[in-house]
């Protein structure tokens, strides 16, 4: 009795040993981050682990939030995951429930399109091409416009509409409700695991994305957030303007580090109160078929 209880504790400690391991190592990238974006230049020029900020300074920070492209990256990241966002969840919406109804016609067809756009691509050249023609180039609409139809989350809409009983739809109809009723009414509202699903996607999308704005956009006044921070970290743009306006800059560890930070904030924020139907969106979308 007292060996099977001694395996009975080392089976679980094992377990929790290499889980917290594990633990460990996702997580001492963002310790790393954080301790350099508040260390002094000296340490943040230290080679080695760091897991907790010394000689604390928000010089880093406030060089970063002073830098003037900073703000307007945010304010066109805002723009480009607000609107966006909506119109991707307008088109998605508007494009899946047609197609989920039993009587539309050449819906296989279109469903084929959609799985067609998935397989292939125009290519880069053709793209900027077309951006052109719309005039969309050196504009904030071209970052939304171009990615505001998504087949994935078409197809990922679609298999919910089509999970919803069809006797609410046609219970609706024999009230007289008509189609764009149902939709709002009935339909949208069964539909929120879904929606936030499809909406949280679209908004990483547009937080993360700056091929776009380094294929589309040369006014940097209108660059993206993403394209903002990659000049910081790839470029060393800022350089420059934190010698003007500095006796002893920040190391430049400490600024990518900060930027890093900076530009992960908004999905910190929003994401752990969008979890709950993130995670039952992505398995109704995933099971139901």
């Amino acid at each position: 009795m007292k060996a099977k209880r001694w395996q009975d504790r080392i089976a679980p400690g094992m377990i929790y040993f290499v889980l917290a391991s594990l633990a460990l190592i996702v997580v001492y990238p963002f310790i790393h981050v954080i301790a350099v974006s508040f260390s002094g230049r000296g340490e943040a020029l230290r080679s080695g682990f760091h897991f907790i900020p010394r000689d604390f300074e928000w010089t880093a920070y406030r060089e970063l939030l002073n830098y003037p492209f900073i703000w307007s990256g945010y304010s066109n990241t805002l723009f480009r995951m607000v609107v966006g966002t909506v119109l991707t969840l307008l088109v998605t919406v508007c494009a899946a429930y047609p197609l989920s109804r039993p009587d539309f016609p050449i819906k296989r067809f279109l469903i084929l399109l959609l799985l067609f756009t998935m397989i292939f691509d125009g290519g880069i050249v053709p793209s900027y091409l077309l951006m052109k023609e719309l005039h969309l180039l050196n504009s904030l609409w071209v970052y939304v416009l171009p990615t505001a139809a998504n087949a994935f989350q078409v197809l990922v809409m679609l298999s919910f509409f089509r999970s919803i009983p069809d006797a609410l739809i046609e219970a609706a109809r024999i009230d007289g409700a008509r189609d764009i009723r149902i939709l709002f009414r009935i339909v949208l509202p069964l539909s929120i695991p879904p929606l936030v699903t499809i909406g949280l996607w679209s908004m990483v999308h547009h937080i993360n994305a700056f091929m776009d704005n380094l294929l589309y956009v040369t006014d940097q006044s209108k660059f993206v957030l993403q394209q903002v921070i990659r000049q910081i970290l790839i470029e060393n743009k800022i350089d420059p303007f934190t010698t003007a306006t500095n006796l002893v800059p920040p190391a430049p560890e400490s600024l990518k580090m900060a930027s890093v930070i900076v530009c992960t904030l908004p999905v910190l924020v929003v994401y752990p109160f969008l979890l709950k139907y993130f995670e039952k969106g992505t398995m109704i979308g995933s099971v139901k078929g």
